[in-house]
């Protein structure tokens, strides 16, 4: 009942459905309990029973073609009773306050789960059906309703929709499209990442669908940050999900304001429970001074609310104890003590992050120049993909091709956001992208004695140029991450104006090495580890009340 009553919340064409299909189900399961008994008339006469209720609820026609697809899905059905495949169904339903995404699998659970099923059932279902009320859902109206507003505002406008439930998910697709004739509908139900993209760059598309209505599916692994609208047809139960629904339109690439809609049945749990942590959450936020100025609260503030909340709070067994709780006396007090706890964890972070004594500008002047940091990913790129017989062809100032030996393009990267975002076959470069992580991986790999070159043509002298990746942690649990040169000569002198130039010195052209491979373990032991633990106590990173560790990932040797 509990499974029903969050399914009724969504929408009546959910719980129609799903009532169909638990009578499809029980009418199947009652079919093989007479064959078990021999009662073959029996079961011939409930098997056209569910012939019938296959042929409505799929809408197959009654030719030959629509009779054999009415036997295979019979079939389907019949397998999954006789082979008891129905146990993840019995799974869920013994837990019907699990994750969004369990959510969306309701339906099938509830249809499925023949063994707890009351007796004469199948009668109580055909009643409840019979009654079912067949004008448009005030919740319904008021999506079409939100929608028309938008579009005489702009009717090219791309509007993101989330629900729960399949049936609520086909039901919506059918009423905008016959309200809205031409705009489009796309739906997204799930399935693999193949068919998120695909859904993705259909509605992308310039020309393409307004709407893309989705479940639970398309809270992640999608980007839709070319439309700035969100409805939340259905509420889940944790806000964070909610948050991760909003992260689909409100992310990097988003040129707009991102508008969120919540539809909110406030006669129902669901819709009780989340207007009373609104109200509370609104209640912090005037007391901080955390509100715009429509009176909305802050997006920060809701975002480190939640997330505190989060991890404080069991949302499953909140829900679960507010249906014995119909005024919410206990749900009430516990959401005011989990907030209570989570301002507080709030404050502390905010206090831990506004302790600006270690903070140095000047630290991160080195990194203010983006275009000479992607400049230097460009040479890196060109220079590693070499190995292997790649080449990055320039196209334009913001495209580059990658090409393989062959000749043929396998890639094409940009170094402008809004280009990637708008171009599907465009990748936006960065540390992150995955080709970019393969070879610095490959190249990370080698070992020590494949990670040096050696120059000539400077008037620097004979001297070993090393770099080091430092991780320092000091005593208040604050972790600095810092590249180190360090250059000596052959004697063990430190030679600090090479260090200070070492970007110039890869111009310089390459030479056979300088020294052995003895000579360079004898110099780095006796002279460059030495020197470099001094450089770091004098820095401060290597003080006994912390922790530090070096990794050597380049040298040169300066003849």
């Amino acid at each position: 009942m509990a499974i029903f009553q969050k399914i009724a919340a969504s929408s009546f064409a959910a719980v129609r459905r799903t009532l169909k299909r638990r009578m499809l189900m029980l009418t199947l399961h009652e079919a093989l309990i007479r064959d078990r008994d021999l009662d073959i008339e029996g079961r011939e006469r409930l098997y056209d029973e569910a012939r019938e209720l296959i042929h409505a609820e799929w809408g197959l026609g009654r030719d030959p073609i629509g009779r054999t697809e009415v036997d295979r899905v019979m079939a389907d059905l019949k397998y999954r009773l006789a082979k008891k495949l129905d146990e993840e169904a019995l799974e869920l339903a013994s837990d019907p306050y699990g994750t969004e995404f369990a959510s969306s699998h309701m339906e099938d659970a509830a249809s499925a789960a023949v063994d707890i099923h009351l007796p004469e059932e199948r009668l109580r279902i055909a009643d409840l059906l019979s009654v079912f009320p067949e004008q448009r859902e005030t919740k319904v109206q008021k999506l079409l309703d939100g929608l028309g507003t938008l579009w005489r505002q702009n009717p090219n406008e791309k509007i993101v929709i989330f629900a729960t439930y399949l049936g609520t998910v086909d039901l919506l697709a059918q009423e905008i499209e016959r309200v809205y004739p031409g705009q489009g509908v796309v739906v997204l139900r799930g399935g693999d990442h193949g068919a998120k993209v695909a859904a993705e760059r259909r509605f992308r598309l310039k020309d393409g669908p307004r709407v893309l209505v989705c479940t639970a599916a398309g809270r992640e692994g999608i980007n839709l940050q070319f439309a700035r609208i969100l409805f939340n047809f259905d509420l889940p139960w944790n806000p964070m999900d909610m948050e991760q629904r909003i992260g689909r339109i409100h992310r990097y690439g988003q040129a707009h304001t991102a508008q969120v809609y919540n539809l909110v049945l406030s006669d129902t749990i669901e819709g009780r429970i989340f207007l009373l942590l609104d109200d509370k959450l609104t209640e912090i936020a005037r007391t901080l001074g955390k509100v715009d100025d429509q009176g909305n609260i802050a997006e920060d503030l809701r975002s480190q609310i939640l997330g505190q909340l989060s991890e404080r709070l069991n949302y499953d067994r909140l829900y679960q104890e507010a249906l014995s709780d119909p005024e919410l006396k206990r749900t009430a007090v516990e959401l005011e003590a989990a907030l209570s706890n989570a301002r507080e964890a709030r404050e502390v972070v905010f206090d831990l992050f506004q302790d600006l004594e270690g903070f140095s500008l000047d630290d991160y002047k080195p990194f203010s120049d983006v275009s000479s940091g992607m400049d230097r990913l460009i040479q890196f790129l060109k220079i590693a993909l070499s190995d292997r017989n790649w080449k990055l062809t320039k196209i334009d100032d913001l495209t580059w091709d990658l090409v393989s030996a062959d000749g043929v393009r396998k890639k094409r990267f940009t170094l402008d956001r809004e280009t990637a975002t708008v171009n599907e076959g465009v990748d936006l470069l960065g540390l992150d992208h995955p080709i970019v992580q393969e070879e610095l991986g490959r190249w990370r790999s080698l070992p020590p004695e494949q990670l040096g070159v050696a120059l000539e043509g400077t008037d620097v002298g004979a001297t070993l140029l090393s770099f080091w990746l430092v991780e320092a942690s000091a005593g208040t649990g604050e972790k600095r991450v810092s590249v180190q040169p360090i250059a000596v000569k052959s004697d063990g002198t430190r030679v600090p104006s090479v260090e200070r130039q070492a970007s110039q010195l890869f111009d310089a052209a390459a030479r056979r090495p300088i020294l052995s491979p003895d000579e360079r373990l004898s110099l780095f032991a006796s002279a460059v580890e030495p020197t470099l633990q001094r450089e770091l106590r004098h820095k401060g990173a290597a003080r006994g009340d912390g922790s530090f560790s070096a990794e050597l990932i380049g040298y040169v040797e300066i003849a």
